[in-house]
């Protein structure tokens, strides 16, 4: 079927040169003997210029129809090629490439395709990559609440054991909660354009307050929270933004060996106000950058910091309904840095 649909393009194509090229030469032929009609003789079979004409007339076709066949398969080479590769991506073949260099059109649409398949293949990796961690997620809490059900069923278990076994029911069980709140969260997140409950508040405060709800965990590890912020009155939505803070803050402590420092800025120009939190944890890959705001990704493979990669893309789509931006610059083992950008004024009509 795919060997008959290619030869009807070329014979389509074939057919169209032929006839292209003997339309403009019975046109042209024409045109030059009705402008000579005066001085040329008629072309009859008794004129000694007959013969001529009919010789001229099929050694015009011979090689008229070769140079058609010869162009329109030049023509055509490139376009079979991209064909080719065109199907193999449909069969999910994301690795297929391209190298056409002639006719300089298709050299460009080589190079297009080539970098649309380098994104299918990135896309397509970060798809299975989603499926993983959503699975490994959702899976690990509810071997874990299953497992010590079963131990509960004993008879001859101590209170001690008991006591321990259902504090870790009720610890996977809240983390499954969490996971399924940031799920939520995010989904609804993802799905809103117009950012509603805007008020005008002191951000810097709400930092300070941030940092408080999570002093449990920086004093267990004797962090030292150095704070540089500028008294800053911001328009937003107070509840979205007070999860950044708190998503950025409990990243940089988890990430963070004992007895060291996290650093927090925030400063402000007439338009737009800038934070930055700093860790000196464990730092990340440029690798890891690229695709630490994408859902369920987590930096650690080997999962022994708890999270569930949920955190980073909630904050992100609040900074981007908030207008903002937000970054990150980290090296392995010098620590991270996120910086959010927040304009300080938001618009009702505009959305995202």
């Amino acid at each position: 079927m795919k060997r008959l649909y290619s030869v009807r393009i070329n014979l389509f194509i074939t057919g169209f040169m032929f006839l292209l090229l003997l339309l403009t030469s019975l046109i042209s032929n024409s045109l030059f003997a009705f402008l000579h009609r005066n001085t040329l003789p008629p072309a009859r079979p008794g004129n000694p210029l007959y013969p001529f004409l009919v010789q001229n007339a099929c050694f015009s076709i011979v090689v008229g129809c070769l140079l058609t066949f010869l162009f329109s398969h030049w023509l055509l080479s490139p376009l079979h090629t991209l064909i080719r590769a065109i199907r193999g991506v449909s069969e999910g073949n994301f690795k297929t490439k391209l190298q056409i260099r002639y006719p300089r059109e298709f050299r460009e649409l080589s190079r297009q395709f080539n970098q649309m398949t380098e994104e299918l293949s990135s896309t397509e990796l970060l798809r299975s990559d989603f499926v993983n961690n959503f699975s490994h997620e959702f899976k690990t809490p509810i071997v874990s609440i299953l497992g010590f059900a079963k131990l509960l069923k004993k008879e001859n278990l101590e209170a001690e054991e008991r006591n321990e076994y259902l504090d870790i029911i009720i610890e996977e069980s809240n983390r499954l909660a969490s996971l399924s709140s940031g799920i939520l969260n995010l989904s609804k997140l993802e799905k809103t354009s117009l950012l509603l409950d805007l008020q005008t508040y002191n951000i810097s405060e709400q930092i300070r307050v941030a940092i408080t709800q999570l002093a449990s965990q920086w004093l267990e590890k004797n962090l030292s929270l150095q704070l540089h912020l500028d008294e800053i009155d911001l328009t937003g939505n107070e509840l979205l933004l007070k999860e950044v803070w708190l998503n950025l803050l409990d990243n940089a402590i988890k990430f963070s060996p004992k007895d060291r420092t996290i650093t927090v800025f925030a400063k402000a120009d007439e338009s737009s106000a800038l934070f930055s939190i700093q860790d000196q944890g464990i730092g990340m890959a440029h690798e890891v950058q690229k695709h630490i705001f994408d859902k369920f990704y987590q930096g650690d493979p080997s999962h022994s910091i708890q999270g569930n990669g949920l955190g980073l893309p909630l904050a992100k789509r609040i900074v981007e309904l908030h207008h903002g931006s937000i970054q990150v610059q980290s090296s392995p083992e010098k620590g991270s840095t996120f910086t959010v950008v927040l304009p300080l004024r938001q618009s009702q009509e505009t959305s995202v």
